[in-house]
């Protein structure tokens, strides 16, 4: 595994320090199974953040108190939680943000900070791990990617993280603590069903449905400091953290893509709920094409006599 060497240099007039990127690499891939495995399947790779510096409680109070009061920026949940609870469950009476980080180790929480890419402090090296991820996956991610984020990860000792998936490209890196991941098929309806996906596009984030049956075919994985796993788009996962506590980043993209396959999806949903049996995306890309230009004007109507709230505008992050 590599080490990292970090140092740090002071933002001009701006009283913070920001990290400079290691001089070693933080990400190596030898074999080639970035691009081989691209969005195909789940794998481990070894990165070189174990145990740094950045990622210490306390640089994380200081980021959270950086972030925007906004709920696109944090989510967090205290209390116990099963494998089957939504994500909503623990969110009704909290601590605040920072009592929860600061207390992370006794109080059965979770803690997701969001789009740290843009942090001062904390995006040199964050993004350059954004642009190695794309760089050693090459054209086929490169191409494809709307926008790129860095969540940071900060979960108790043996907090359950419950069973879902996203629609996002994943690469969970382990920086502090250990976890089994179990991550499942999404490539068969045996695994994940129609509806959950096109209840998921809908507007239901905890549509997936866990059952023992499904567990019986997981990839579970021993994931330890140093090490990460790729999950592709829509592969549902579930997490059991060790005695430790857990600092991880998700590093994640949007896709054109899932986009367009969500587009099928949710004009699906509408489809079964008058009682027609839809065609799954990918089948027919006529039919595709056609429920995209009718989800695009359904959308475009509503938004005339519903106006969404638009969120206030950030910076994301694109590849070059």
């Amino acid at each position: 595994m590599l080490e990292s060497r970090v140092g740090t240099t002071e933002i001009a007039g701006s009283g913070l320090s920001t990290v400079v990127p290691p001089e070693l690499p933080i990400l190596t891939d030898p074999a080639g199974q970035f691009a081989r495995n691209y969005n195909r399947s789940s794998f481990m790779f070894q990165h070189g953040l174990k145990d740094h510096p950045l990622f210490a409680l306390p640089s994380l109070v200081a980021l959270s108190q950086r972030l925007p009061a906004h709920p696109d920026f944090a989510y967090w949940s205290n209390g116990r939680v099963a494998v089957t609870d939504p994500w909503e469950k623990g969110m009704s009476e909290r601590y605040s943000l920072q009592d929860t980080i600061t207390n992370i180790a006794d109080n059965n929480s979770i803690v997701i900070l969001k789009h740290t890419e843009q942090d001062p402090v904390f995006g040199p090296v964050l993004q350059a791990l954004l642009s190695k991820f794309v760089e050693f996956s090459g054209a086929q991610m490169r191409d494809d990617v709307i926008v790129g984020e860095s969540l940071v990860l900060i979960t108790s000792p043996n907090r359950v993280t419950p069973y879902h998936f996203d629609a996002e490209l994943n690469y969970l890196v382990q920086v502090a603590g250990d976890k089994t991941f179990n991550v499942f098929d999404h490539t068969t309806t045996t695994q994940v069903s129609d509806e959950e996906y096109e209840a998921y596009f809908s507007g239901s984030p905890s549509s997936a449905v866990y059952t023992d049956a499904r567990q019986k075919a997981a990839t579970v994985y021993d994931l330890r400091a140093g090490s990460g796993v790729h999950i592709p788009v829509a592969a549902p996962h579930w997490v059991k953290n060790g005695n430790d506590v857990s600092i991880a980043l998700s590093i994640n993209y949007e896709l054109k893509s899932v986009a367009r396959r969500a587009q099928a999806y949710w004009l699906n949903h509408r489809l079964r709920r008058i009682g027609i049996k839809p065609t799954p995306p990918g089948v027919s890309p006529w039919r595709d094409a056609c429920k995209r230009a009718s989800a695009n004007g359904l959308s475009t109507i509503r938004g005339l006599i519903r106006p969404a709230t638009k969120a206030p505008p950030y910076q994301t992050w694109r590849p070059s």
